[in-house]
């Protein structure tokens, strides 16, 4: 064994401790009169220390680190006093057989060396563990403002102040409310309001309140408070996130992981928490998501990994996106397919050897100016690619087909809203012919999807501008992806007739100018001032307004207020027409087959601006 410092140190502690203990043993027993019989035994008090090291030597003792002390320790300890009492006592009895020493001797030996060579270890590794560690500790977790001051905020402060590894530590708390100031929760301060976030502004300027990140620990803060504290926490290179809800709390989840509040989540109407996680539908189920690495599909994957399913089955034609979304949820029971829609083969030969029990099929090219560009491939994608679901469904019985469709599929203007229409009717019309449930859910635009509005502006902002809008009066209907695909999950779950579409509600429609003018708000005042708003020309296809349903469309509502049904059957697909349109397709020419195509829609109102 090589002897530094610090070991050198352990073993002059140990010899010191080891004699004392002979000496306080033989005066727990004997007092005064110890100290005459420490003088007979002065021999012994030094052969002891001496023997009960070499035990502890042989024990493995000094190769240990004292932070690091643990039960193996304590029995090496142990173990070394047992062998090292019973040979002093040996040779206590061989030299004097043991005269005027007391029976307790041995046993309170025992017990004072025990105390005096494992409490040092067990103190400093206590020591090490809990003070210096948290000390350290401290340093680098991260200084938040916890926004609050209901029961879902004191509950998550409590749990962070219970959980010793937690990676915040708290500088302050802002309440919803002027009058709370000066109080306090869990020994907390609220150091001031949302009203009031100049003087917070003010104390993070003069280092007086350290903070990094903004936590919104109360749900029922209203829509302009969630703006102004998103503008306060990019004014000021913050993050802000919120917490999760209160349930997870009751559920002792210790690991502090918050939602990033993205722009989406401050834009349009404030989002409604559905609890999807109650959900058992899915448990021990196969479930296939056709699109998964696109917008909707991979925030479907991340939703219904969740819920138990037996296995994910992530079908994409797209390599990268596939990838992405596999690798990010870290789940043994995901499976990734890379496949087309539009190769029946595969689907078939995918559906024959996993046999999924529920299909939400959302691949699909959902860009109007590229389908109104190559509308043969959006037949092909959209509707044949469906088509192929359809069939696969019905030979391999698989109990229920989510259909993705959107607003765009009423009253169509463009090729793409044309496709998803004539999947819709298609899906009706087969609905009473195959034993699988079909079911549709339609809904507007989601906040934050590739290629939407929202991610454009955000890098026009970037840029410096303008913002460019296609017509000053345009609306669309917004969601976020969150809130649209939990609505998606609950509808699947719904008990309701095959061919049946759901209509998500999506509250008032908005209109692009003032989401441009929001976002230029969020992103700060100057930016305000210096970019510009510029008006082009309605795209090809392009509607002034959406529409959710038709006006012949018999809406009921459900169980959940935010999902409408209908089943009714508006506009139903000619069996004649579509049987000529697929010999036609199947021969035709391009302007034949998209003539035929638009015979099946008489809604189908084709706009070319």
């Amino acid at each position: 064994m090589q002897i530094n410092k610090k070991v050198f140190f352990t073993l002059i502690h140990d010899l010191v401790v080891l004699g004392l203990s002979f000496f306080i043993a033989l005066w727990l027993r004997l007092e005064n009169q110890s100290f005459q019989l420490v003088k007979d035994l002065y021999p012994y008090i030094f052969c002891f220390p001496f023997i009960t090291i070499i035990f502890l030597y042989r024990f493995g003792l000094y190769q240990g680190i004292w932070r690091y002390a643990s039960i193996n320790e304590i029995l090496s300890i142990f173990k070394a006093l047992i062998f090292s009492i019973l040979i002093i006592l040996s040779i206590l009895f061989l030299s004097i057989r043991l005269e005027s020493i007391p029976r307790s001797f041995p046993i309170l030996l025992f017990l004072v060396s025990m105390f005096g060579v494992s409490s040092p270890r067990v103190i400093y590794r206590l020591f090490k563990d809990n003070f210096l560690k948290n000390k350290n500790n401290e340093k680098t977790k991260i200084p938040i403002l916890v926004i609050g001051e209901g029961n879902s905020c004191e509950s998550f402060i409590r749990a962070l102040m219970r959980e010793k590894d937690s990676p915040y530590k708290l500088s302050g708390i802002l309440g919803a409310k002027d009058p709370s100031k000066g109080r306090r929760i869990h020994g907390i301060k609220i150091i001031g309001s949302i009203n009031f976030l100049e003087e917070i502004e003010r104390q993070i300027n003069k280092k007086q309140l350290s903070v990094q990140r903004i936590i919104i620990a109360d749900h029922s803060l209203s829509e302009n408070q969630i703006e102004k504290l998103f503008i306060f926490a990019k004014r000021n290179g913050l993050a802000i996130g919120e917490i999760p809800q209160i349930t997870d709390f009751k559920k002792k989840i210790t690991s502090f992981e918050t939602h990033p509040i993205e722009v989406e989540d401050v834009l349009g109407r404030k989002q409604k928490v559905h609890n999807t996680e109650k959900i058992k539908y899915f448990t021990n189920k196969i479930v296939l998501i056709t699109g998964a690495g696109g917008s909707i599909g991979s925030e479907l994957s991340k939703q219904i990994i969740s819920l138990k399913p037996k296995k994910l089955l992530l079908y994409d034609n797209n390599e990268y996106h596939l990838y992405k979304i596999f690798k990010s949820l870290k789940s043994k029971v995901t499976s990734p397919i890379l496949g087309d829609v539009k190769d029946s083969e595969k689907l078939f030969k995918i559906f024959k050897e996993e046999s999924p029990h529920i299909i939400f099929h959302s691949a699909a090219l959902k860009h109007i100016t590229f389908v109104e560009d190559d509308p043969i491939e959006g037949i092909k994608t959209n509707f044949f690619g469906t088509i192929n679901v359809i069939n696969a469904c019905k030979k391999f019985n698989v109990k229920n087909l989510i259909f993705v469709s959107t607003d765009k599929a009423v009253n169509p203007t463009n090729f793409m809203g044309a496709t998803k229409r004539l999947c819709e009717k298609y899906l009706q019309y087969y609905s009473s012919k195959s034993k699988t449930i079909f079911k549709i859910v339609r809904f507007g635009n989601v906040l934050g999807s590739t290629g939407s509005v929202v991610p454009l502006f955000e890098q026009q902002i970037m840029k410096g501008g303008p913002l460019t809008i296609t017509h000053p009066e345009v609306t669309r209907y917004f969601m976020t992806i969150r809130e649209a695909v939990e609505l998606v999950i609950l509808s699947s779950t719904q008990e309701q007739v095959s061919g049946a579409v759901n209509i998500l509600e999506m509250g008032d429609p908005v209109k692009i100018v003032d989401l441009a003018n929001k976002m230029l708000r969020l992103s700060g005042e100057i930016n305000k001032k210096r970019i510009e708003i510029k008006y082009t020309n309605l795209r090809k296809g392009e509607k002034l307004h959406e529409e959710l349903f038709y006006k012949k469309e018999l809406i009921k509502k459900t169980t959940n207020q935010s999902i409408m049904v209908t089943s009714s059957k508006v506009y139903p697909l000619d069996s004649a027409k579509y049987a000529k349109f697929l010999k036609i397709y199947k021969t035709g020419t391009e302007s034949n087959i998209i003539k035929s195509f638009c015979t099946l829609l008489p809604e189908f109102n084709r706009l070319k601006h």
